[in-house]
């Protein structure tokens, strides 16, 4: 039996535990009052300005407080190409989203519109799998291989689901647009389904933050970031299924 199981957790394990469900509080809470604030001025220029910041204070922030412990180079590279995945992510939602908001109920045309996101998300997370392997097998020294391996992939794939959160403004004009009592519980359901998922996502950075050996004082802002930045997918998807339903 180790030393920490002998003394258990340390009582500022748990107020850093708690600092990374802060985080997230305040990740959601701005994510979702500022969403709110721009589906009432569906302007494209604001919906634009809206999904740069959102984009530039995401990535930066985790980028800045990268919660993963590998190597120097390893985290450079990680910390790159997760960068740049995560800006395009970004750009492809810049160009669809303005006009989605527009022209809600334009039909067929904007049902590709908002699928092709769908393409773009798929595409980026395959090269980022790619170029993480490649990065893995040339190192020298292979130690720890799944776990950089799976630092690279999640942390990438935390940056480009981030981009999903630029269609919160569309979701909520959606549900202005919905009528009847179908379309309402429709959309209730699936409000209801990202609720336990961002709520899991939560959770399981807990998990993540009791399990890290180093809790260095910077990584529960990465930690805390990860779950909301993934959470971003869950968004998207609410929007395509919701935005099915009603039109």
């Amino acid at each position: 039996m180790s030393e920490k199981d002998v003394r258990g957790p340390r009582p500022e394990d748990s107020g850093r535990g708690k600092g990374v469900i802060g985080v997230q509080l305040i990740a959601y809470s701005m994510l979702l009052l500022s969403g709110l604030a721009v589906s009432l001025w569906p302007v494209p220029a604001v919906i634009l300005c809206w999904i740069i910041v959102v984009g530039a204070a995401m990535l930066g922030a985790l980028l800045f407080w990268w919660p993963f412990d590998d190597t120097v180079t390893t985290s450079l590279v990680e910390r790159g190409v997760s960068g740049v995945t995560g800006l395009c992510a970004f750009v492809a939602s810049a160009v669809v989203v303005p006009r989605l908001v527009m022209e809600v109920d334009a039909g067929s045309e904007s049902r590709a519109s908002l699928t092709s996101w769908a393409v773009v998300f798929g595409t980026l997370v395959t090269v980022l799998v790619i170029i993480a392997f490649i990065t893995q097998m040339l190192r020298r020294v292979r130690s720890h291989l799944i776990r950089s391996l799976s630092h690279a992939v999640f942390g990438g794939i935390a940056c480009v689901s981030a981009a999903g959160w630029s269609f919160l403004p569309l979701l909520i004009g959606i549900a202005k647009s919905a009528g009847g009592v179908k379309h309402v519980v429709g959309f209730v359901l699936v409000v209801l389904v990202v609720l336990v998922i961002l709520l899991s996502l939560g959770a399981a950075a807990s998990s993540w933050w009791n399990e890290d050996t180093a809790k260095e004082a910077y990584a529960r802002v990465g930690i805390g970031l990860l779950p909301v930045m993934v959470g971003g997918i869950a968004v998207y998807m609410a929007t395509l299924a919701t935005y099915f339903l009603v039109f």
